[in-house]
């Protein structure tokens, strides 16, 4: 049980309410859209941060909030030709406005990466033990201001930009983001974990905890919860020509409340209808109980969709109890797939069928996390044991012709499973990874877990299965992170699946005027009697980046990938530039085939990266790719298209699942 101990808390911080909360959402919207268009060279200004306002102090407006271990030193001084181009513009004020809002070195840590060192040790250690008297809450400006850096202030373009943003609300980040309450003792790694929860949702760029101590009262302290919002409303839209294109409008703070909610409108006036339309809501964390909700519809002509889940994971290893739900009605007019020809009735692996399809789903898991006593102390801090069930039913309401060796993808079926498995979770703060300068917190140690259960269908009837997981992550001395991750299962009819795959990436290189990190994938992967028309395949993030082919498939393959990007420190319009060098090779082959029977497939690329952390975008790249022997595909490619947004792999454990065949 947390001691809590009764205060009364009185919030000195005085939130002005934006102009933009008092129109409608429709306007909004449109407002956004054409600011996006006419102010495209300035949407992401990430220069000019602004010192935080005394009025967090603990009695009045004292103190500056940042104590000295979380002070980043100052950046290495402008190259020299940004000191010319600022020399000329600084002879006009409206030109030195439009310098310090495009030209400005973009990361807050120092070049030796200093930073990393001084940040890794717990900074809430000292006041472990002490009572929350008062929490503070501050929302900084989205553009021109950082949790990191009080000495910087808003100019210009950001101040008009933050003031059409609407930030969270401040009863928000205290009902569903925050992890305690006045009273509370404090815990070092409850706190750290709750920065971490914070900084990875969707609508927060940035957020840091404070501690203000009382020399007057020891034992009391203040917490000054900090943070900074992602830009939340952009348009999206992918242009296939003046009769076909589609426009999204992602908003991923509505108003303020932190839910998300996506609209697609998609027109193609060669069909009929010309319209169509599909839309998500999502709500991060219900209260506080750290559940969140998403509801999807899809309205098009050749697909639909209905679903509404409901989930909790093991958030921190503090959480004991997860769970998850899921209801959902698919429809799939467009499903392909490869094996049973119907004019035959034999299987053929090159055959490309079309088979609509519409299918009910139900998921239901629950887990429970424990501590393990007879650990160190350390140890037991961050490590548990989870135990968890799971049942999943899916029944088809319209599907091709299903037997025991044809088309089993779509058998119905009703799934029972039992997990149990070790958790050691810890994290480590660092930069420059799949982020542009943000904190990334690096999951850091080991999980072991083993699934057993049983499937009814009506292709195969009882069948038993089980699997096993096995995961460790570890920073190497002076080296760099380096990942590992085997699965293996197996059903009691000889259907099995296997993977294993191992990720690396170098310590940051500190260069003249950039840092540069290496990086390297491994994956290999087979299957035996798997289902008919369920293959592996090497194209984009499965193999070899930048392809999409129906004839790189097959039932194993190995993978190999290195890519080296050079994180420069220009800083154009807000957007951090990346140039990267990218080298991938594959094997992939049917069944009843040695592996290494042909040569490599192969892709070479070198390109730049473009991203602004503030914006909800993604990561967009221009690459130049040569393909020597890719099957239907040219040997030079030169593409401008976005990425994903990559995250390192956690090591909670939450529901029982089957080994994915991919």
């Amino acid at each position: 049980m947390i001691r809590r101990y009764k205060f009364r808390e009185n919030n000195p911080i005085k939130h002005g309410i934006s102009w933009n909360t008092q129109i409608s959402r429709v306007f909004t919207s449109a407002l956004v859209i054409q600011l996006g268009c006419m102010l495209w060279g300035i949407l992401g200004t990430y220069s000019g941060y602004a010192q935080i306002k005394d009025s967090l102090s603990r009695d009045s407006v004292g103190t500056t909030i940042v104590p000295e271990d979380y002070k980043i030193k100052k950046s290495v001084e402008d190259s020299i030709i940004y000191t010319k181009i600022k020399n000329r513009f600084s002879k006009n004020k409206i030109l030195n406005e439009i310098y310090g809002a495009l030209f400005k070195d973009v990361y807050n840590q120092n070049v030796a990466g200093q930073e990393i060192v001084k940040v890794e040790q717990n900074p809430f250690q000292e006041y472990e033990g002490r009572v929350i008297r008062h929490i503070y809450v501050k929302g900084l400006r989205v553009f021109g201001e950082s949790v990191i850096d009080t000495n910087r202030k808003a100019k210009g373009f950001e101040k008009l930009l933050s003031a059409v943003h609407t930030n969270t609300q401040e009863g928000v980040i205290r009902k569903s983001f925050l992890m305690f309450n006045v009273g509370d003792i404090i815990d070092a790694n409850r706190l750290r974990d709750n920065e971490r929860l914070m900084r990875n949702s969707s609508i927060l760029h940035d957020a840091r905890i404070f501690v203000e101590p009382d020399d007057q009262y020891p034992n009391l302290v203040d917490l000054i919860v900090v943070t900074q919002d992602v830009w939340s409303l952009i348009p999206d839209v992918n242009f296939g020509g003046l009769n076909r294109f589609d426009i999204s409008i992602n908003q991923v703070n509505f108003r303020g409340l932190g839910h998300s909610w996506r609209n697609t409108f998609f027109m193609n006036y060669n069909e009929k209808p010309a319209l169509e339309y599909a839309t998500s809501y999502t709500i991060p964390y219900i209260g506080r109980s750290f559940i969140t909700g998403q509801a999807e519809l899809s309205f098009r002509r050749q697909t639909s969709r209905y679903a509404l889940r409901f989930f909790r994971p093991f958030l921190t290893p503090e959480m004991k109890m997860a769970g998850g739900f899921e209801v959902s009605h698919d429809r799939d007019l467009r499903v392909t797939t490869r094996g049973y020809d119907a004019t035959t009735l034999k299987i053929n692996d090159t055959t490309l069928l079309y088979f609509p399809s519409a299918r009910n789903y139900i998921d239901l898991w629950l887990a429970r996390s424990y501590k393990l006593p007879f650990l160190s102390a350390a140890n037991q801090a961050r490590t548990r044991l989870v135990v968890g069930i799971r049942y999943t039913g899916i029944h088809y309401t319209q599907r091709p012709q299903v037997t025991a060796d044809t088309n089993q993808l779509f058998r119905d079926r009703s799934e029972y499973l039992f997990g149990i498995g070790f958790s050691n979770r810890r994290y480590k703060r660092d930069f420059l990874i799949y982020g542009f300068g943000i904190t990334e917190d690096v999951p850091y140690g080991y999980l072991a877990t083993f699934v057993a259960g049983a499937e009814n269908s009506d292709a195969y009837g009882r069948r038993w299965y089980s699997g096993i997981k096995l995961a460790r992550g570890h920073y190497l001395p002076k080296s760099g992170y380096l990942y590992a991750l085997v699965n293996i299962g197996a059903y009691s009819n000889g259907t099995t699946g296997f993977s294993i795959e191992s990720n690396y990436f170098s310590r940051l290189m500190s260069m003249k005027k950039a840092q540069l990190r290496h990086f390297v994938n491994f994956r290999y992967a087979f299957g035996t009697q798997r289902y008919t028309g369920e293959y592996l395949n090497i194209n984009g993030e499965n193999g070899i980046q930048g392809i999409n082919s129906d004839k790189l498939w097959g039932s194993k393959k190995l993978t190999l990938g290195y890519q080296s990007v050079l994180f420069s420190r220009i800083n154009f319009v807000g957007f951090r530039l990346a140039p990267f060098f990218q080298l991938d090779f594959a094997f992939v082959t049917p069944r009843n085939q040695f592996l290494f029977t042909k040569a490599p497939y192969t892709g070479v690329g070198l390109g730049i990266r473009l991203r602004n952390e503030n914006l909800t975008f993604n990561t967009f790249q221009l690459k130049f790719t040569y393909f020597p022997n890719l099957p239907d595909i040219g040997m030079l490619n030169v593409a401008f298209s976005d990425t994903y947004n990559l995250r390192l792999k956690d090591f909670d454990i939450s529901a029982p699942e089957i080994v994915p065949f991919r």
